[in-house]
């Protein structure tokens, strides 16, 4: 099993470079502000003071956090008109410090072409770049319609020949389907859900709104604990759990925790 394993490339946020975080030049309350900013999706409805307030961070800090960034090339603002049509300031956050107009115009560009698609592109995840409150400027996709299913072509009354018989349903498959996630840590593998459990638990510290009753913090542990299983570590499963939650109540934490689980669950390790 590999020591150094990155988190899963489907995870919903941006990594920090280690020269950004052993950079002096920004401050503490800086990098936890950037960091966090760039861990919001590419479509996304929090601004700056909704994810200051998420840090406890308060206004005088979150100003002189804005500065150190700005400074450095790692916020930047310009006017646009948003959806509802005013002018307002738009917002970008950059985890590559951008300093010249050609890779000010670069970061914009990557930062809005994410945010369309609705998921980051190789130029995006290379510079780093998070557009703030992008659904303020970034229309919702529409979704059309579903098409009309064909009509089944019947055979003529009688014909029971075996090319023109009705096919049956396919019987049930016994195998777990992807939608019901891997199988359950038991006998040598418990050691994982245990861990998984635990680590389930100490998520309310963070997020109150993710508390789980015992029984649901058990039963998620054996999903939660493919991922150490699979080779990753205790903060892969806190990021996908925690970074970019929506506004306002959580009503239903274990649904929503194992629908995540799931969503970014990463691939088995390739064995030589």
């Amino acid at each position: 099993m590999p020591s150094q394993v990155s988190a899963p490339a489907r995870a919903p946020f941006l990594q920090t470079p280690e020269d950004l975080i052993d950079d002096p030049a920004l401050s503490d309350a800086a990098l936890r502000l950037l960091q966090a900013l760039v861990k919001l999706p590419p479509r996304n409805r929090r601004n700056s003071d909704a994810v200051a307030t998420s840090l406890r961070m308060g206004k005088d800090k979150l100003n002189a956090a804005r500065k150190c960034l700005r400074t450095h090339g790692h916020w930047h603002a310009r006017k646009r008109q948003n959806l509802r049509g005013e002018i307002r300031d738009q917002r970008l956050a950059s985890l590559t410090p951008l300093h010249t107009p050609d890779q000010i115009a670069e970061g914009w560009a990557a930062a809005e072409e994410a945010a369309h698609l609705g998921k980051d592109t190789t130029t995006s995840r290379r510079l780093g770049v998070r557009l703030v409150n992008a659904l303020a400027w970034i229309p919702q996709p529409v979704t059309g319609k579903p098409a009309a299913r064909p009509t089944r072509r019947r055979p003529p009354v009688g014909d029971k020949t075996q090319n023109n018989q009705t096919p049956h349903p396919l019987p049930a498959c016994s195998t777990p389907q992807p939608d019901e996630g891997p199988g359950r840590l038991d006998g040598p593998l418990a050691s994982y859900a245990e861990r998984a459990e635990h680590l389930l638990h100490t998520l309310r510290r963070t997020e109150p709104r993710l508390a789980l009753p015992t029984t649901d913090a058990r039963e998620l542990a054996h999903l939660a604990g493919h991922y150490l299983l699979r080779g990753e570590g205790a903060e892969t499963i806190r990021a996908v759990a925690l970074q970019g939650l929506p506004p306002g109540d959580i009503h239903a934490p274990a649904a929503f925790l194992r629908h995540r689980l799931l969503r970014y669950l990463p691939p088995l390790p390739h064995w030589p």
